[in-house]
């Protein structure tokens, strides 16, 4: 059978006469006519019976009806479908991401994502970044957030640095200063943070100029340095995007750091296929939430992994 066979029944119906429906579908009366018993010699029943100078819907041609009617209902729901992709409101998007952001500051970015693309599927995973890359490599994930220091096939990705901070407790004489340097580290409990690229580079420099601190706390995740800090535990210097988390909920303040101390990790984008248009979008919401919470982020241009990463 055919749509227009349909569509010719449906008006039928909906207007109740031929002459209606016929003017509804700028079609001649006899044209719809022949669409109707075409329509009936197809399914080998009648659909309309003649009382008088009226149709009237037989029982075969009532239950027909509500068929027909799920059948327009689907197109419809079609329609509106196409609409939602066409302004890329539908789709979906696999996100994998290392604790650090997928602690408090990506689900923001999400959150803020989905106001604009409500009927997006999305999957967002935390994992240590060895297992982010491997999942970027396997080219199942549209973005990956992760801490890269090798070269990978099958990956892209853009190096992003920002400067790190100083975490410290709302009661601490230091929360006085409006900028933190090496001086005023020294002698005071900071919350270690294990096998960290940061944590290497703070205790250099405090070799260098031969000061120490208290080393009584080590942590694996930036996010459990920031809620010892609000207990006042101590003082943690730490990433940006887990320090302005952590002031919204009181009881710390953050300081810039007098010294240059860069944070940088990258966000990945599978290789063997063109970068997601939703994972683009999603990149612009987190480097506007970024920019919002006055964190300055210098990204870098996208490269090929599986080039060796220059010195």
């Amino acid at each position: 059978m055919k749509l227009t066979q349909l569509n010719a029944f449906k008006a039928v119906v909906e207007c109740q006469t031929v002459t209606a429906a016929a003017e509804r579908l700028s079609l001649s009366q006899p044209a719809v006519s022949r669409l109707i018993s075409g329509l009936e010699q197809r399914i080998g029943f009648q659909l309309f019976q003649r009382k008088g100078n009226r149709l009237e819907l037989s029982s075969e041609g009532e239950a027909f009806y509500l068929e027909v009617a799920k059948v327009f209902d689907a197109v419809s729901g079609l329609t509106q479908s196409a609409s939602s992709i066409r302004s890329r409101h539908f789709g979906s998007l696999n996100i994998a991401a290392m604790p650090l952001l997928s602690n408090a500051f990506l689900p923001r970015t999400l959150a803020t994502f989905l106001k604009q693309s409500s009927k997006m599927k999305i999957g967002f995973k935390t994992y240590r970044s060895e297992e982010v890359i491997h999942r970027i490599q396997s080219q199942t994930t549209d973005i990956g957030f992760a801490f890269v220091d090798q070269h990978l096939a099958g990956v892209k990705a853009q190096k992003v640095q920002c400067e790190c901070v100083c975490l410290i407790p709302a009661s601490s004489h230091l929360a006085r200063r409006t900028v933190i340097d090496l001086y005023d580290i020294a002698g005071q409990v900071l919350i270690r943070h294990e096998r960290d690229t940061t944590q290497r580079r703070i205790d250099a420099l405090l070799r260098r100029y031969d000061l120490s601190t208290i080393e009584q706390i080590e942590v694996s995740l930036a996010s459990s340095a920031a809620v010892l800090v609000s207990e006042g535990v101590g003082i943690a210097i730490t990433d940006p995007f887990t320090a302005h988390m952590q002031v919204e909920h009181g009881n710390v303040v953050m300081r810039p750091l007098v010294f240059s101390l860069p944070f940088e990790f990258d966000i990945l984008y599978p290789a063997l296929k063109p970068i997601h248009r939703h994972a683009e979008q999603f990149i612009e919401h987190f480097m506007l939430l970024a920019d919002q919470m006055g964190i300055f982020l210098n990204i870098g241009p996208m490269r090929d992994l599986s080039e060796p990463i220059k010195a």
